[in-house]
Parts: C-alpha cells; sequence; structure tokens
C-alpha cells in the first residue's frame, strides 16, 4: 500500500491551502494510501480547539478534522517546537494527536512514499 504524509503549514483561516491539505488527505485515503499529517508551523493552529469563525465566515476546519479518523487518516502528529513557540500545549488542540520533535521529521518523511508540503 502506498503511503502520503501531508505537512501541513499554514494557519487554517485567510487562504484555502488548510481546507485543501484536508480535501486531499481525504481524497487519498478513499483511494486506498495510508495517510498521515504533521502538522507544524502556523498549521498548529488547525487543530485548536472551539474555533469560532462566525466573524470571518469562514467554514470551520475543526469538524472537517475530526473526520479523519473515520476515514483511516493517521496517525495525526504536531511539531512539539511549533506548539511550544505559540505557546500552546495538547490541552488546546481539538483531538487526540503524537507530538514529535523537529528532528525527527526527516526521518518522518522518509518513511512515507509521498510527501506533499502545504
Amino acid at each position: 500500500m502506498s503511503s502520503l504524509l501531508m505537512i501541513c503549514r499554514k494557519a487554517p483561516y485567510g487562504t484555502s491551502y488548510a481546507r485543501e491539505a484536508i480535501d486531499i488527505a481525504l481524497a487519498a485515503s478513499a483511494f486506498d494510501l495510508k495517510v498521515a499529517m504533521l502538522f507544524t508551523d502556523d498549521g498548529v493552529y488547525q487543530l485548536l480547539r472551539h474555533q469560532d469563525t462566525t466573524a470571518s465566515g469562514s467554514k470551520n476546519v475543526e469538524s472537517l478534522l475530526s473526520s479523519l479518523p473515520l476515514y483511516d487518516v493517521g496517525p495525526l502528529l504536531v511539531n512539539q517546537q511549533s506548539l511550544d513557540s505559540r505557546h500552546l500545549s495538547q490541552k488546546d488542540l481539538s483531538m487526540p494527536v503524537q507530538l514529535c520533535q523537529p528532528s525527527e521529521i526527516s526521518q518522518l518523511c522518509a518513511n512515507y512514499d509521498r510527501v506533499l508540503t502545504i
């Protein structure tokens, strides 16, 4: 089975990058790819709980992200340094994730057939 690692670096709102990354992960899993997602840089904001998007008029990505396990997308990984530099912890996130250190990311990428960064 082929595998894909999606690296999400963008904040959830203001552009379509976050939604596109999630859509790609869901589509890839529908074609029997093993899909994992790594949230790093501002991408960690996609995982924050209780996002209120009423003022922006954007669709909330929290509910879309919560459907990932139903489509066998996982593991969901978060760069610990990205959380730390934004003064966030796992308690601030809407779903369970695995933490990884920046030094582990190159090995993580090597474990997948394809790596896509958005």
